[in-house]
């Protein structure tokens, strides 16, 4: 029995899917107010990386611009991500030696930095890359490659993804266990992560693993769930997928016109993304369904725009093709050619250890010599077919191998093993529910009863083989009329619309001539007013040009007046800070100072109110720095004077400093700052940065909290984080907290009041340096982390 070869759509990048055009718009826009080089770079690799889901051919220009100025300015990271984004655009392209090269140097890059985060993705799209070129063995390296690196920087989501990816290999291998055991394992590692995102990654891996199976119910469930997740996240690329699968099983379980009503709408959005390698798996798949209800003509012309499109692309999805191929050339009794065809896939196959598809281009040559009645060789190949689909567990290729090894041994007039291997054929399509198969199968059982004079058997099995023939067939074959039927109308209409759009142009034609005819009467007589129309238009172009700086000017006061009624705002801001949280703090300790003086508090009481002195002080300290550099940024007076010095002592009088207020909520303060490690900044903005950021960890801090300070050097830039296991913040005031110009308070875990000078202080001192602040994570309950960069001292700005 003939056995199709369907392929599954696998996509190169695993990670969310950004197709949308207004993306790449925002990001041009930034582009184009940017001044820092590196930011720059920044730009261009994530355009880059957006048209990988829109059109791959702007990939390149892109990345190129991002790889030519990385190496400009000595930016390493920028140049391998570029690197990446480019070995994808020429994995599109079907050229995998230039691909491999690409996604190599860039690995080498992230390891000399070194950075942890872009080497595990790295490793993980080459592995992709390599499971689409057919080297598995090697992808699964890879991907355990990755899986290594993300659990080093704790990355969850990046480990479930390549758990997800090995996977995939596994079940292409056909070790259907190991493909469930890492699913799990993703399952466990994704739990707290709650991504709709992994689950519907992980229900579609779950559901191409029951396909392979036979369990159709199952994988149809699994896979629609994952469906709707994917429409609901609006990801057209995994929705395109989820399509091709569905469509896939609807043809195994012989409902055609599903089939190909699923193939159709993935084809369409394959064309519409201008993925060529996504066009040639679909046309391939959506020729398999034409061939199942018999038209061999569609099918082949199918087969070959698909051969054409992937060619030099997609070496497996290219064998698939020659294998299916050979099916239309065995459905024409050109067998010795079909063999030549299938052998070509097979060395393929082999060459890949892609066993799913061996076992199927091992059927096929059976059934091709079983055809040119060569007996032996049948035999052989059904065997060798039989060792690999139950070695995987592959239910439904060992059907068809189970009906074709039936069709020998009756040949041979081996009626005991032709019983056995057509009863098994028929209890197991029955179990799966692969109708087309059961249909042969009960053929097949009535031949052997017929041959051993069983007639009642014989009968029955003839009555079953009818029925099944007669749904499988004739219905489909009556909705597949009616689909044409329905194309035909549509041609129908086409026809008509077009003839009506022909009457419309000859009408617009008719209308053109009169407006001309009219126009030609009218341009003597507009002559005579030229010489006045023109002097009425050089007076009012000077009027336009006066009227154009008058509103020039309107615009620049506007500006001005919305800048003053800012900074209007956060003067009386200030003021209302200086007359109730500073006045207040300094007339309590006045008091407090007062009442000792004067005996009402004894020297004992006054030694146990000390602490809480020092605090209000160290506090109201702060807060009084904060107003002046506050003041001094407003005036314009603030000075840049950048030097080189260690961070980790600055750090530890950052300790000292705090000591009471750490000591007050039992706060751990660690220091993690190598010795060695030096920054290139202004070093008065640093320590006012640096105490702010404390200050607010410490307020938004629980009892028995720890603050951790980091710095690292990374692409060229140096990075300090100060991290806490507080109570968060909403993804909200995440966002914005540094982008927001506006002073804002906010309250403590001990209603300690915040004044938020603080946070545009930070911004603005880190900014002067030609830095960026911003809150690289915050979870409620769990924590927060702020990072700032600055420019190592010899990268260009």
């Amino acid at each position: 029995m003939k056995t199709l070869i369907k392929l599954a759509v696998c996509l190169i990048y695993y990670m969310p899917s950004y197709a949308s055009h207004p993306a790449i718009d925002s990001l041009k826009t930034e582009l184009a107010k940017v001044k820092a080089d590196s930011i720059k770079v920044r730009l261009y690799n994530e355009i880059a990386s957006e048209f990988i889901n829109v059109s791959y051919d702007s990939i390149l220009p892109y990345s190129q611009k991002a790889l030519n100025l990385a190496s400009k300015i000595n930016y390493p990271k920028g140049k391998g991500i570029a690197l990446k984004n480019q070995a994808i655009y020429y994995f599109y392209s079907g050229n995998q030696t230039e691909s491999k090269q690409k996604i190599e140097q860039a690995i080498e890059i992230f390891k000399e930095i070194p950075d942890e985060l872009q080497l595990a993705k790295a490793y993980q799209n080459y592995g992709i890359l390599l499971k689409n070129f057919g080297e598995t063995e090697n992808a699964a390296e890879k991907y355990n490659l990755a899986i290594i690196h993300f659990e080093a920087i704790s990355d969850k989501k990046g480990v479930a993804d390549n758990l997800i990816n090995l996977g995939d290999i596994y079940q292409n291998q056909g070790d259907f266990d190991k493909a469930m055991k890492v699913l799990s394992e993703a399952k466990k590692v994704s739990k707290s992560l709650n991504d709709p995102n992994l689950k519907a990654s992980i229900l579609s891996g779950e559901g191409l693993i029951e396909e392979n199976k036979g369990n159709f119910d199952t994988a149809i469930d699994k896979l629609t769930q994952s469906l709707e997740i994917f429409q609901e996240l609006d990801q057209p690329r995994l929705v395109l997928g989820m399509y091709n699968n569905l469509a896939n099983i609807s043809r195994k379980k012989g409902d055609y016109l599903k089939s190909i009503e699923y193939f159709e709408n993935a084809l369409f959005t394959a064309r519409e993304i201008n993925n060529p390698r996504l066009q040639g798996i679909i046309l391939n798949n959506l020729a398999n369904a034409y061939l199942d209800i018999n038209d061999d003509a569609k099918a082949a012309s199918l087969y070959k725009e698909a051969m054409a499109i992937i060619k030099d692309i997609d070496r497996t999805t290219y064998a698939c093709l020659l294998s299916n191929l050979a099916i239309i050339q065995t459905n024409q009794d050109e067998f010795s050619l079909a063999l030549k065809s299938l052998d070509s896939s097979l060395t393929i196959y082999r060459e890949q250890d892609n066993k799913i598809y061996i076992a199927n281009a091992l059927s096929n040559i059976a059934y091709n010599y079983l055809q040119l009645k060569d007996i032996p060789k049948a035999k052989q190949f059904y065997e060798e077919a039989k060792f690999v689909a139950e070695e995987m567990g592959d239910q439904y290729t060992s059907v068809g191998i189970y009906n074709g090894l039936g069709e020998v041994y009756l040949k041979e007039n081996q009626l005991d093993s032709a019983y056995y291997f057509a009863e098994k054929a028929y209890s197991l399509s029955k179990k799966i529910k692969a109708l087309p198969e059961e249909s042969y199968a009960a053929e097949l059982l009535y031949k052997i009863y017929k041959s051993d004079a069983k007639s009642a058997e014989a009968l029955t099995y003839l009555e079953i083989f009818r029925t099944l023939k007669d749904s499988l067939f004739d219905d489909e074959k009556s909705k597949a009329l009616g689909k044409l039927e329905a194309e035909l109308s549509f041609k129908s209409l086409k026809e008509q619309l077009e003839l009506e759009r022909q009457n419309q142009r000859l009408e617009n034609k008719l209308k053109v001539n009169r407006r001309e005819n009219y126009i030609i009467g009218l341009s003597s007589a507009s002559l005579v007013f030229v010489l006045i129309i023109l002097l009425l238009l050089r007076i009012r172009k000077n009027k336009t040009r006066t009227n154009r700086l008058l509103t020039h000017k309107n615009k620049e006061i506007e500006k001005q007046n919305i800048k003053l009624n800012e900074s209007n705002t956060q003067k009386n801001k200030l003021f209302s800070i200086i007359s109730h949280d500073l006045r207040s703090p300094v007339n309590n300790l006045s008091q407090i100072f007062e009442m000792r003086v004067s005996g009402q508090i004894s020297e004992e009481e006054f030694e146990t109110w000390l602490p809480k002195i020092n605090k209000s002080l160290t506090s109201t300290r702060l807060l009084i720095e904060n107003l002046l550099k506050w003041a001094s940024a407003s005036l314009n007076e603030s000075q840049v004077d950048k030097t080189e010095f260690l961070v980790h002592n600055e750090i530890q009088s950052m300790e000292d400093f705090f000591s009471t207020a750490l000591k007050d909520k039992n706060l751990i303060l660690n220091n993690k700052v190598s010795k060695g490690f030096k920054i290139y900044m202004d070093a008065n903005a640093f320590k006012l940065v640096i105490r702010n950021l404390i200050s607010n960890a410490i307020k938004f801090c629980n009892p028995g909290d720890e603050i951790t300070i980091s710095a690292i050097t990374q692409d060229g830039f140096y990075r300090v984080c100060v991290q806490d296991t507080g109570v968060g913040m909403p993804s909200t005031t995440a966002k914005s907290l540094f982008k927001d110009s506006s002073i804002t308070s906010s309250i403590g875990t001990r209603k300690e009041d915040g004044k938020g000078i603080g946070t545009i202080l930070c911004r603005t001192y880190v900014e002067e340096n030609d830095g960026i602040i911003w809150v690289d994570y915050s979870e409620t309950n769990k924590g927060t982390r702020i990072c700032f960069e600055v420019p190592a001292k010899n990268l260009p700005l």
